[in-house]
């Protein structure tokens, strides 16, 4: 269906097949992850779209403006000021069609950045899955994935060679961090993950904090394809202990970021579902 004042926005709605079914429960917004159209990686966001309809769950697979079969629009707004308005948009366009009061949003890797940005905006949202969100490297992940080389190069003395090149990389990375302080060079750009900005950590725990104390509930499903980003459960309770019960997590070892196995695939789509149900009975 066509959505907003211009008819610019495209996504596909799907629903149960008894009418009324899910008139209680929230309903999801599946946004895009990057530019890929609104059918996901792989077909991710059909597969779920599919689950969710089974479940009682209606949910919108929702193309952002200029990405699959959503026009471009023109204005000032940037990226993720316009993520936020479509998305927002898109939440009226339900409220009106559907009768939803209350929204659940699923993102991956930028679909995540937008889904956070937007439950910050709005206090419709109730729920947010959010898949390879930010992530930060601990002391106790550096040493799991020294430990996991160690195993791998299986040998005392190649995991010597394989430490000594590793530790002086850090040391030229950091003389060439401070020759560019000396001679006042604009300062190295944030982190990455996945080509994308991070906040700090701080601002991180802070939006995290800020959800959650607004009584929104977050699954963060974190891959293995982060590296010390993420390697473990138990990560993002490492770095920011005091969100310990506050927010759920998921941790998939074996997935790529794109989740391009049918297999991980379905273990994803049937945990958020299983989450979904739970959260919102």
């Amino acid at each position: 269906m066509q959505l907003g004042p211009e008819g610019n926005l495209v996504g596909v709605l799907a629903g149960p097949a008894a009418a009324g079914a899910a008139s209680t429960r929230p309903a999801v917004v599946i946004l895009n992850a990057g530019v890929i159209h609104r059918v996901g990686p792989h077909r991710l966001h059909v597969r779920l779209a599919r689950r969710l309809a089974d479940n009682g769950v209606t949910s919108l697979r929702l193309d952002l403006s200029g990405i699959g079969d959503s026009a471009a629009l023109t204005g000032e707004l940037a990226f993720r000021d316009r993520a936020v308005a479509d998305t927002r948009l898109a939440m009226d366009e339900l409220a009106a069609r559907a009768g939803a009061t209350r929204f659940v949003l699923f993102g991956l890797c930028s679909g995540a950045d937008n889904a956070l940005a937007t439950a910050l905006a709005d206090d419709r949202i109730v729920g947010l899955v959010v898949l390879d969100p930010p992530a930060y490297v601990t002391r106790r992940a550096r040493a799991r994935q020294v430990l996991a080389r160690a195993r791998e190069l299986g040998g005392k003395r190649a995991t010597l060679r394989w430490g000594a090149a590793a530790a002086a990389r850090r040391v030229r990375a950091q003389l060439e961090t401070l020759a560019r302080r000396r001679e006042r060079e604009p300062a190295a750009a944030p982190p990455t993950q996945s080509g994308r900005e991070l906040p700090p950590p701080d601002t991180y725990r802070a939006m995290l904090a800020t959800l959650a104390d607004r009584g929104v509930r977050v699954l963060a499903v974190h891959t293995g394809a982060l590296g010390a980003r993420y390697n473990h459960a138990d990560q993002l309770f490492e770095r920011f202990p005091e969100l310990r019960g506050r927010i759920d997590t998921a941790y998939f070892p074996d997935a790529n970021h794109m989740f391009t196995e049918r297999a991980a695939q379905a273990r994803l789509i049937t945990a958020a579902a299983a989450w979904l149900g739970r959260t919102f009975p």
